[in-house]
């Protein structure tokens, strides 16, 4: 085709893919002199014009997108739009949908691969998710439904379009909801052809194109063949990606638009066929298809996915936040032919030893220097360079997967607990801790009390990010935990507790207030 033809496809011929990335959740876009004087050239001439004139597009869906369902009953909408609304609408959106694209600078679609039909494959699996450009895969497969959360029909225009396209909406705060869309996914993809294909990000949310996210199991949960459907953006320069670390929205729309040319290269692969292993476990599923589609992608599987608003990555039979990057604590060891499992860390609880380097070195068998130095460096030193040696023992015992998350809770508050309990274990073995009983203290006179802690993290506070100005505020606010309990933690007196009770209570209100 042409290259300023909106409408057409063109082959697509093999590419490699990136190499990996240690954390698919950054993206840094590194720009030249002579790149920034043509952004800020072509910024200003260029892409106001494309992004308004994109904008006057996508208000032009809307005409499209209301006639589709309008006069139509919710009963009827739980069935397959067919007859002219099917016709003129779907077609209209469809050529408008390009247009928005063509005008944002996506001037080529390149295709490679065959589409399955409905009957072959009722769904189909997109990655990498890397922006919001990503919406752009429905052009090829013919504006397939999608899965969407029920605020987005709230959204001007959007709400509209989710309308018109009859998608599946969830609400992350119902788990009634989500039950609902299993059942629909399940009703759609089992309806023999009669509905049209379902499309699903299996990923979930927008990584750095250089490594696949572990892929969410709702897209498999039917059990029936899946058609992967990889995206690539073949540009000199990476402006399209929206990851959780770097370019913001307006960064990547105004950047994007600020280019010559954009070019998406879609590709289908082959149908994905489930084993009845894998029709039985949707997770085992998605797993399977994540490795296909990294291998075509020629890029890494990985565990990482996120968990609320966090990052997170599988270290042993833990979910660890990426930001501390525990596991390149695990990587040294590794390369220095080490397992945290061996590495013999005994802590004494309730006691803060601190540590050199060179001691560090001697407990965890380390001998090259620039080693030891680069493991040392990822725990949180004091004003003389020495770090609590019981953040190392349970940075080894999170490394460590032979431990369950009860047993690492118990742990943490074992060895971070203000009494003196015997140990019988070291932080190396395998065998669950042994908790001594507790036994009440006498609390210290005021001046001698340390300062209250919160509960201990499950890795060490040297390699958390530190937190920002408005959390750090929220932690102030937040009361020290009580320092007695009915397993027989040292204990504040009641009175004094009631009016800390008080006060506390006194300083959120008037905080609210304000």
């Amino acid at each position: 085709m042409s290259q300023g033809s909106p409408g057409d496809w063109a082959p697509l011929e093999p590419t490699p893919g990136p190499p990996a990335s240690p954390n698919p959740f950054v993206h840094e876009l590194h720009l030249s002199r002579l790149q920034r004087v043509k952004f800020c050239l072509l910024g200003a001439l260029l892409a106001p014009i494309r992004v308004l004139l994109a904008f006057i597009v996508l208000f032009l869906l809307w005409p499209f997108a209301w006639l589709q369902v309008a006069g139509l009953s919710e009963e009827q909408l739980q069935e397959p739009i067919t007859g002219w609304r099917k016709t003129v609408c779907h077609n209209g959106v469809l050529g408008l949908s390009r247009l928005l694209f063509f005008l944002l600078g996506f001037l080529r679609i390149r295709v490679r691969g065959q589409r399955a039909s409905r009957l072959q494959a009722p769904v189909l699996v997109a990655a990498p998710h890397s922006t919001f450009f990503d919406p752009i895969v429905l052009l090829p497969c013919d504006l397939p439904k999608v899965v969407s959360r029920a605020e987005n029909l709230s959204v001007p225009v959007i709400g509209a379009l989710l309308r018109f396209n009859q998608a599946i909406l969830v609400s992350r705060h119902d788990p009634a909801s989500r039950r609902r869309v299993v059942e629909e996914v399940r009703r759609r993809a089992t309806s023999g052809g009669k509905w049209p294909q379902v499309l699903f990000f299996p990923e979930g949310t927008c990584s750095n194109k250089k490594a696949l996210l572990k892929f969410k199991p709702g897209a498999f949960i039917a059990g029936v063949p899946v058609q992967p459907v990889l995206i690539r953006y073949p540009n000199s320069l990476d402006t399209t990606s929206w990851a959780w670390r770097g370019p913001g929205v307006l960064q990547v729309l105004w950047l994007t638009a600020s280019q010559p040319c954009s070019i998406v290269d879609v590709e289908f692969l082959p149908v994905y066929h489930p084993s009845p292993e894998e029709s039985r476990d949707p997770t085992l599923y998605a797993n399977n298809v994540q490795r296909v589609m990294a291998q075509a992608l020629g890029i890494p599987a990985t565990e990482c996915e996120f968990v609320g608003s966090l990052p997170v990555i599988v270290v042993g039979r833990l979910k660890v936040a990426l930001e501390p990057q525990l596991w390149e604590l695990g990587k040294v060891l590794r390369k220095a032919g080490l397992s945290p499992g061996y590495v013999d860390a005994g802590a004494e609880p309730g006691r803060s030893r601190m540590i050199s380097q060179e001691e560090f070195a001697r407990q965890l068998q380390l001998s090259d220097p620039q080693t030891v130095a680069g493991a040392f460096g990822y725990f949180q030193q004091d004003t003389k360079g020495l770090v609590d040696f019981r953040d190392v023992a349970l940075a080894l015992a999170a490394l460590d997967g032979g431990r369950s998350l009860e047993e690492l809770t118990r742990l943490a508050f074992e060895v971070s607990s203000r009494t003196s309990p015997s140990m019988t274990h070291s932080m190396g073995s395998s065998s669950a801790p042994t908790c001594a009983p507790h036994t009440p203290l006498e609390a210290p006179p005021r001046h001698q009390r340390p300062h209250p802690q919160a509960a201990p993290l499950l890795w060490p506070t040297g390699l958390c990010r530190h937190p920002s100005r408005r959390e750090t505020e929220r932690l102030s606010l937040s009361p020290p935990p009580p320092q007695g309990s009915a397993r027989g933690l040292p204990c504040a007196s009641a009175p004094s507790l009631l009016l800390f009770e008080f006060c506390y209570c006194c300083l959120v209100f008037f905080f609210f207030l304000s």
